[in-house]
């Protein structure tokens, strides 16, 4: 036998063991990724068991859960493409109009579909913005998803529309998963409800064979790293929000290079109120542990809008610093929880976002008398008393 042919059967064995390693590495892979989404259905009809609004939900095999399509009391509706509105958006775009999608979790979601700042925003870009032949505004809240479900389902949904502009109001059920002061979780809440195994990667691509062995290395090495960290900073307490914030621009961004990506902070009522109506609003978890006053959670607030802020500045991307925004304006009378607006708290909201898009050059036109009168009716005396010095 030549060289040349040994060289040959040489190559043509080699690819018949690759070909035979990858198929095997496929159906493993198949089988695998099968239960656990198998598994994530279950966990999501596991905790819809327990939710108060279960009757507008329902379990899915990628998020653990989303909305259930229908029309509900109280000015609730809830469209085929699973956004609290009643109007649908096509996928293909219309020329001439501005596109903007608002991401985030029950203070997105809102009070009912005409009390939310994505309906504020769109009525006050129908009418006092100029530039473009019409607003489409996506409500994309859904309530208790943390931000491993916002990413995931931009990869599968939202990116596709192509949004101009994303908003970002994230993060609550981030804050109340994480205990500031308990120990660095070793994964995401996410991970540790929904999944049942850590290889899971949705969004690999390539050789199957190769992913199996970089997620079996990385397993492994998650065990050793979990088992030494015993030290707690808002820098690796919120990693998983920023690993879920890089996905979600990234995807934003692999669909549109021109996506203009707003971070906002959020808007905390502590310490805003008085003994007895914190009485009657439920706490986060932690806070109980640690025993926790509304004025000594202010602290762990800061922290995570920090990061936030960080976040949109090492990013590159637009900031709206909400939290500051509504320093001077009487939390206690918007806010009717530590987290949730009243109608007018949100419309508040809307109006900030569409003056951070006035600044970034995305939309003109001007603030209406509107707005002038809610912030004044809101007004801190203390804060009014400062504008009239100056």
């Amino acid at each position: 036998m030549t060289v040349r042919r040994k060289l040959v059967y040489s190559i043509v064995t080699l690819g018949l063991v690759f070909l035979l390693i990858e198929g095997t590495a496929q159906f493993i892979w198949w089988r695998l990724e099968e239960r656990s989404l198998r598994y994530t259905r279950y966990q999501g009809e596991q905790v819809l068991r327990n939710d108060g609004i279960n009757f507008m939900k329902e379990p899915d095999d990628v998020l653990g859960y989303t909305l259930k399509p229908g029309n509900y009391p109280n000015q609730l509706w809830i469209n085929d493409q699973r956004f609290p509105q009643r109007e649908t958006t096509p996928i293909k775009r219309r020329p001439g109009y501005l596109r903007v999608v608002c991401m985030g979790e029950s203070t997105t979601f809102g009070n009912n579909s005409v009390s939310n700042y994505p309906a504020y925003l769109r009525e006050i870009l129908e009418r006092d913005g100029r530039g473009f032949q019409g607003y489409e505004v996506l409500n994309g809240g859904v309530p208790g998803w943390v931000s491993d479900q916002i990413a995931l389902r931009v990869k599968y949904q939202i990116a596709r529309y192509k949004p101009d502009v994303a908003i970002l109001y994230a993060g609550w059920n981030d804050f109340q998963s994480y205990d500031p002061l308990g120990i660095v979780p070793p994964v995401s809440y996410f991970e540790s409800t929904y999944t049942s195994r850590s290889w899971v990667q949705r969004t690999a691509g390539g050789l199957k064979s190769v992913e199996l062995l970089s997620a079996w290395y990385h397993s492994k090495n998650q065990v050793v790293q979990s088992a030494t960290v015993t030290q707690n900073s808002p820098e690796q307490n919120y990693r998983f929000l920023v690993r879920s914030l890089d996905r979600i621009v990234a995807d934003l961004r692999a669909e549109n290079p021109k996506v203009a990506i707003f971070v906002s902070t959020l808007v905390g009522r502590w310490p805003a109120g008085t003994p007895e109506e914190w009485a009657k609003i439920p706490g986060i978890w932690w806070m109980t542990v640690h025993k926790l006053t509304p004025q000594t959670v202010v602290p762990f607030v800061d922290q995570f809008n920090d990061q936030l802020r960080d976040y949109a500045r090492t990013r590159g991307l637009d900031a709206i610093d909400m939290a500051a925004a509504f320093q001077t304006l009487d939390r206690a009378k918007l806010q009717w929880d530590w987290a949730h607006m009243s109608s007018e708290g949100y419309e508040l909201m809307a109006w900030n976002m569409f003056f951070a898009m006035q600044k970034a050059g995305i939309v003109q036109g001007q603030e209406d008398q509107r707005y002038g009168s809610l912030s004044a009716k809101y007004r801190l005396p203390e804060a009014a008393a400062e504008n009239r010095r100056r």
